[in-house]
């Protein structure tokens, strides 16, 4: 047996221990069965047929007014996907963070600079995650803060398991205020430019028959929590560099370690813990059998600590291979940005430690990570030595 609250705090201890004990096990609170294993949650995530994304009662579905690109299946999955991805390629990702990523990263930076302390996760990598990826969809003034406050809203109400009324209702309200991205939407129907919003209305449509709302709106606005993944990630990447103060002065010395560190954070404590699913008909799953038509929490963050998979799988090793990590997902539908959202966690890291000298946890501050479907870092208070450099340009 295990509790919400013990998830919500520090899951990894009963990780172990079910990964052990009972790797397939139910969460009354939450009203799923939680898989732990790895190779269990790589069945879940790529056996279509047996487990399906699609899931009618989730809250998402009503916050996003619509069924978001995560919970599609078949042809509906395949077609906006397949309008998208080609935005999050290799061959531009480079382009994106020389053009985009980096001067905003600087400019955020020299902001932060004279104070010489901030909490980093709310002053400096969600600003810099939020502003360059909505960029990349096409937004531009209020998109930024509107996306931002609607990935809050979502990370709310995908925490909210015990179905607290009051949070539901306070993530409706804002999802609703959705001018900003109705706007976008309606302008790059009939003028289409080269962002990935415009590509979504009209990638591989013929001239004059770009996508509906419903298949554009909330697919736009579950990329609220996209837009804050590669600031997650990049503060769980500083959380795991403070913790070994070796490592922090090898990748400080040796930029090049910087993708390690992030792939390395990934596996170790990403942003996303838990992918759902839900089961198209009677399945058995190390040794229990689950009814059809139930939810599952496949646990990617056990499952990227699973001690047959990992060698030492709670230290942080910037020489691990990573390969198998399932930070991503896996299956048809594993991030289709995960090379944006690595690539914008240490761009923003790469700024940090170029700009903000000496820079440092802030005395007596500690981090104070939560979540358990998505888990995020906390505050990250830290403290720099403002008088030793000019404020970065």
């Amino acid at each position: 047996m295990v509790t919400l609250a013990e998830l919500e705090t520090d899951p990894y201890p009963a990780y172990a221990r079910l990964r052990e004990s009972e790797p397939v096990t139910w969460v009354p609170e939450a009203r799923q069965w939680l898989v732990t294993r790895w190779r269990d949650v790589h069945t879940v995530l790529t056996d279509t047929e047996r487990f399906t994304t699609d899931q009618p009662g989730s809250p998402m579905v009503a916050l996003c007014g619509g069924t978001p690109l995560l919970m599609r299946e078949g042809r509906s999955h395949d077609d906006v996907r397949e309008a998208i991805e080609p935005d999050f390629a290799a061959d531009g990702v480079g382009g994106f963070v020389d053009a985009v990523a980096r001067p905003v990263a600087r400019r955020i930076a020299g902001e932060i600079f004279p104070a010489g302390r901030a909490d980093l996760a709310a002053d400096y990598f969600e600003p810099v995650a939020t502003t360059a990826v909505t960029a990349l969809l096409g937004f531009v003034g209020t998109g930024a803060d509107s996306l931002r406050r609607w990935g809050t809203a979502l990370t709310e109400g995908a925490n909210n398991f015990g179905r607290d009324a009051a949070v539901d209702r306070a993530a409706t309200a804002v999802l609703a205020d959705d001018a900003a991205v109705t706007a976008l939407v309606h302008r790059l129907r009939e003028q289409p430019d080269t962002s990935v919003t415009s590509h979504l209305l009209h990638r591989n449509r013929p001239s004059g028959r770009a996508r509906p709302d419903a298949d554009v709106v909330p697919v736009l606005k579950h990329l609220g929590l996209s837009v804050l993944e590669p600031g997650w990630l990049a503060g769980w990447t500083l959380v795991a560099l403070w913790s070994a103060p070796g490592r922090l002065a090898e990748v400080r010395a040796d930029r090049a370690r910087l993708g390690a560190a992030v792939r390395e954070a990934l596996r170790w404590s990403g942003p996303v813990g838990v992918l759902g699913r839900r089961t198209t008909r009677t399945v058995t799953l190390a040794g229990r059998e689950i009814a059809a038509g139930s939810m599952i929490a496949a646990a990617v963050a056990s499952a990227n600590r699973d001690e047959t998979v990992f060698t030492d799988p709670d230290r942080f090793d910037l020489r691990r291979d990573v390969r198998a990590h399932l930070g991503f997902g896996a299956g048809p539908h594993h991030c289709p940005a995960h090379l944006v959202v690595t690539a914008l966690a240490g761009t923003a890291l790469d700024v940090l430690f170029d700009h903000l000298p000496g820079l440092r946890p802030a005395p007596g501050e500690a981090a104070a990570p939560h979540g358990w479907k998505l888990r995020l870092p906390g505050r990250l208070e830290a403290v720099w030595d403002a008088a030793l450099a000019p404020a970065p340009v």
